[in-house]
């Protein structure tokens, strides 16, 4: 059973048709893609147990993460600049395990928000909102 290291790992993100590396991120997390579903019970439903059927959907979740912000890279500018210009923008985490593994999504929102701390560098926290679904391998 292969284990795969984070260490390597490369954010891309689109800038001007060309994906470009995101420099510093500390730490990244997918919060979930799940199929969407819906109350199906009925009130001639046998039993006390609710049923839930498929609605056909799934939700792509949102894509995080953090990074030491620096307002003069250009990637961290293209970051917040969807803020006053929102976009969709495609996105590529390749991993670093063999082959190298990439899982490419969209983003339809950024949201954005800082943390400094007396005794640690100023980071930038970004949540972005998956449109579709991202690729898996």
């Amino acid at each position: 059973m292969a284990k795969v290291k984070v260490k390597g790992t490369v954010i891309k993100q689109t800038i001007s048709s060309v994906l470009t590396a995101v420099a510093q991120i500390i730490d990244f997390s997918h919060d979930g893609a799940q199929t969407e579903d819906y109350d199906s019970t009925t009130i001639d439903t046998s039993g006390a147990g609710k049923t839930y059927s498929q609605t056909g959907y799934s939700e792509g979740g949102n894509f995080n993460f953090t990074a030491f912000y620096d307002p003069a890279l250009a990637g961290h500018k293209a970051i917040t600049a969807f803020i006053a210009t929102p976009a969709d923008c495609v996105w590529n985490v390749t991993t670093t395990d063999t082959a190298p593994t990439t899982n490419v999504f969209t983003s339809c929102s950024v949201g954005i928000g800082f943390t400094g701390a007396m005794n640690d560098g100023l980071k930038l926290d970004v949540k972005l909102k998956i449109t579709g679904l991202m690729t898996y391998p």
